[in-house]
């Protein structure tokens, strides 16, 4: 056709099938479907299930934990993936490998996704029943393996159908069926989904999982994000601007757990005085540690504080990095992709990823300059000091944003213990209103 792609087949039983594809901006696909019976006798139609498409890896090294299927119905977005299929009692231990998924419901969109893509059918109206199937992917092809990795084995993805019931066609076209689609086959874009959603009235960007509590700050840290790349900073140079600008926000707050925590540990005689006296009755103890505490002006809970209000932020960032599609392919140092890893090199096939060690390196040295919590007892204490090595484990293989923004606000809070510490220390050296402290009387 003029605007797009026509096609048309004939069936031997009567059965005429077009389907006219129409281009549009912005990924958007318009698709016109039409079955209709042009002979005399009735057509038995069995049900059908049709194709949005299916959700596979970003590259062979991707382990499939962000490929899924979701949908929106009922002015909600939900979703399945790989935890569905797999089974799994807490995430570790097997259980019986699903093979089919199906939700019923007046569905408005429908979306295979990985990391960085979606491609969502959008039906003029609305399907009642979407069914994922686990599929089996071919194997990777040898070439696209990096240098020094293994592809993962037995590759997969999750196919995604809209469901339509048995109908008979009577003769003449009578009853012909015609179903209207719009695709979106692009990136995950945000702003771009936003915009789309909003035209639509489908809260397409929904496919962003930016729901809930969290998601609020994701999509405020990915707009800010943006902004600032738009006024020319780079990718990297505006995830540290950010981490800068949260922790000039939370200064002061962290400024009183560091005090807080200072101020305990110099208390920590006498509470232990205050433990051993009364351990034969605890609720005594804990009567008289608490009353100890408001005669010295201490929080306990101070020191928590600014780890509780800084966690939403965190986990937004968290959010927000891990399918920014703006990140990919950004380079930054010896980082190729912020939205990878940062591998350098392998060792005996183990990847070399600077940015987890060199945080894990600051959080050694955070943890040497931060006081032990008053009451820790000496397990808790080492605990605390190998976790850096527990967060390394768990986030040497997350990308390099998400490291390099965890590397640089655990160096500001450096900066801000060393600061506090040095404006302490001269307050104490001088005296609370600025002079020096009197000297002490002599004795005669």
């Amino acid at each position: 056709t003029e605007k797009g792609l026509r096609a048309e087949k004939l069936l031997p039983t009567g059965l005429r099938i077009v389907k006219e594809f129409t281009p549009g901006s912005n990924y958007l696909m318009q698709v016109d479907v039409w079955l209709e019976n042009v002979k005399g006798e009735t057509i038995a139609l069995p049900a059908q299930e049709w194709v949005v498409g299916t959700a596979t890896p970003i590259n062979p090294l991707d382990k499939g934990t962000m490929i899924k299927v979701g949908w929106f119905e009922a002015g909600k977005s939900s979703s399945v993936g790989e935890p569905y299929f797999e089974n799994s009692t807490l995430g570790c231990i097997p259980g019986t490998r699903r093979t089919e998924h199906k939700v019923e419901g007046k569905l408005g969109w429908a979306v295979v996704q990985n990391q960085f893509f979606a491609m969502a059918a959008i039906p003029k109206v609305p399907a009642d029943q979407l069914i994922t199937h686990r599929v089996t992917l071919p194997a990777h092809d040898p070439a696209d393996v990096p240098e020094g990795d293994k592809a993962l084995p037995n590759p997969h993805g999750f196919q995604a159908a809209f469901a339509y019931p048995a109908q008979a066609l009577f003769p003449g076209g009578t009853n012909a069926i015609h179903r209207e689609f719009t695709l979106y086959s692009g990136p995950k874009e945000y702003q771009s989904l936003a915009r789309l959603g909003k035209q639509m009235g489908n809260d397409l960007d929904l496919i962003m999982d930016y729901g809930g509590f969290f998601g609020f700050f994701a999509k405020a840290l990915l707009l800010s994000m943006n902004g600032l790349h738009a006024l020319g900073l780079h990718y990297a140079w505006c995830i540290i601007a950010i981490t800068v600008i949260i922790k000039l926000v939370f200064w002061p707050l962290t400024g009183i757990s560091t005090r807080s925590m200072k101020r305990l540990s110099e208390l920590q005689p006498q509470m232990k005085a205050i433990q051993e006296k009364y351990k034969d009755d605890p609720a005594k103890m804990n009567q008289k540690t608490m009353e100890f505490m408001r005669e010295n002006k201490v929080n306990p809970m101070a020191g928590c504080l600014p780890m509780l209000v800084q966690f939403p932020v965190f986990i937004g960032f968290y959010t927000m990095l891990q399918s920014c599609m703006e990140l990919r392919g950004e380079e930054f140092l010896w980082a190729h992709d912020l939205s990878q890893e940062d591998t350098v090199a392998y060792l005996l096939g183990f990847p070399i990823n600077p940015f987890p060690i060199i945080m894990a390196v600051t959080m050694f040295y955070q943890a040497k300059l931060t006081p032990p919590s008053p009451g820790m007892d000496p397990m808790q204490q080492k605990i605390m000091k190998y976790m850096p090595m527990m967060f390394v484990v768990i986030l040497y293989r997350f990308s390099a944003a998400l490291t390099l923004y965890w590397t640089v606000q655990n160096l500001l809070t450096i900066a801000q213990t060393k600061l506090t510490k040095i404006r302490d220390e001269k307050k104490a050296a001088t005296g609370s209103n600025g002079t020096p402290p009197k000297p002490e009387p002599k004795k005669h």
